[in-house]
């Protein structure tokens, strides 16, 4: 059984209750340090620290309870801490490398890695049980599989102790337990949902209360929607992931701070990944929140412009280059054919390996109007050509021999091959990263092969 992706991320917390931490930090090469919030996108300046001399800096930082901030030279370099639970911390480190230092005389944080470790566990346990289960499916050992079924529900227990425990003493840290707590498919979906990707959409956050306003200002709020969201993306490849994930935004109250976390912690990991869910995810956070969030949504709505050209729909950029002979092929002199655009290399396995299938498409459907534009990442002109000969690639072939510096790709936004791009005979994009099953599904639909 395949099985999703296991994520979680951890921070712990304190009830609330006022409180000031005086923090010290000693940090070689630094010449400033500051106290930063998380604003749903970037890192906003609080407070500066005073002092300086011989790397030691000092703050005063006051709040209303125990809090997630970030201590650092710059936004780009930072430490994640809880303040408001003790009197006083020290922090020891390097600028440049701020997420590695080490924090003394702080329960909490102590508390908190003390944390990190039972998760880290738990997740191990999770990936041990899952392996030896699917190691028994295939063997068709029944005894092993209930054993490890009942690994499984002893896991799921000691997360639900857990959740308990927090609730009671706890607020800040159950929240955060709450948006990274997933119980097994194996044993909780009891016939709930026909599969595994139903149950995980439907149960990921099922312990979350949204009405708590203390989500708002949880940096795992953005961060528990941003893996929720990039566990989605390769079981979901199409826009309408934007769709899925806005249904459970919804559960929190509209305009809410805690929502906004949660729709940019989602742009977060579509974005990063180029998905065609991006633009439509980031239309909808700019409309709800543009007055509110003006700055953050600003930056959002700019990231989401360079992928908007490659939206579905959108007439895909055209470019011309040389094919193995020195003769120039253009992309808008194939309009009136489906073309499938591969960036590919001979040096990567994966492509190597899916050519095969794409030449039995393209054998298939040629003849009906279907040509591939290959662009490839090689360097060396001879094992691009050899590539092409000994994979039997008969449609055209361009490259510019650059490499990962190519300008077909970066025009197109590859960071990692193989990837596709179909357009139709308009020269607008159908879709984005089909293979396999998928490719060979929308071929046989466009072309109405039943």
């Amino acid at each position: 059984m395949k099985t999703l992706p296991y994520l979680v991320l951890l921070l712990l917390g304190l009830p609330l209750a006022a409180q000031t931490t005086n923090i010290t930090v000693n940090a070689t090469g630094c010449k400033t340090m500051n106290l930063y919030a998380f604003d749903g996108v970037t890192f906003e300046a609080l407070e500066a620290f005073t002092g300086g001399t011989g790397g030691k800096f000092t703050l005063a930082a006051p709040t209303e309870g125990p809090v997630f901030r970030y201590v650092g030279s710059s936004p780009t370099d930072v430490l994640p801490v809880i303040i408001g639970g003790d009197e006083a911390m020290t922090i020891s480190g390097t600028c440049g490398r701020m997420k590695t230092s080490k924090t003394a005389d702080s329960p909490i944080n102590r508390r908190y890695q003390e944390l990190k470790l039972t998760f880290q566990a738990n997740n191990q346990d999770f990936r041990n049980s899952m392996t030896a289960y699917q190691q028994a499916i295939a063997s068709n050992d029944s005894v092993a599989i209930g054993k490890q079924k009942a690994i499984l529900v002893n896991l799921d227990d000691r997360k639900r102790t857990l959740l308990a425990k927090t609730k009671a003493n706890e607020p800040l840290l159950h929240r955060v337990v709450t948006l990274n707590t997933y119980l097994n498919f194996l044993n909780e979906n009891k016939g709930r949902f026909q599969s595994e990707l139903d149950y995980f959409v439907n149960t990921y956050f099922q312990f979350v209360d949204f009405k708590d306003e203390g989500y708002g200002d949880l940096p795992w709020t953005y961060e528990g929607n941003r893996n929720f969201a990039n566990t989605l993306i390769t079981a979901v490849p199409g826009e309408q992931l934007a769709d899925i994930l806005g249904a459970i935004y919804n559960s929190w109250p509209e305009g809410s701070r805690a929502k906004f976390f949660a729709m940019s912690g989602g742009f977060s990991s579509l974005a990063a990944k180029k998905h065609p869910a991006t633009v439509k995810l980031a239309d909808a956070i700019e409309a709800q929140y543009k007055a509110k969030y003006p700055s953050q949504v600003a930056q959002i709505s700019a990231q989401a412009a360079k992928l908007r050209s490659f939206a579905i729909g959108a007439e895909a950029p055209l470019f011309a280059g040389p094919n193995p002979e020195g003769e120039k092929i253009s992309l808008e002199s194939l309009r009136g054919k489906i073309v499938l655009i591969d960036f590919w290399a001979s040096w990567c396995g994966p492509c190597r390996r899916e050519n095969p299938n794409v030449v039995k498409l393209y054998d298939a459907y040629k003849s009906k109007g279907f040509e591939i534009l290959a662009v490839s990442l090689d360097k060396t002109k001879d094992r691009w050509v050899k590539a092409i000969t000994d994979d039997n690639l008969t449609w055209l072939h361009i490259s510019d021999l650059k490499g990962w510096r190519s300008k077909y790709a970066q025009q197109y936004g590859v960071s990692s091959i193989p990837q596709t791009v179909l357009l139709d005979r308009e020269g607008k994009i159908m879709a984005r990263n089909l293979r396999g099953k998928e490719l060979e599904a929308k071929l046989a639909d466009i072309f109405s092969v039943k």
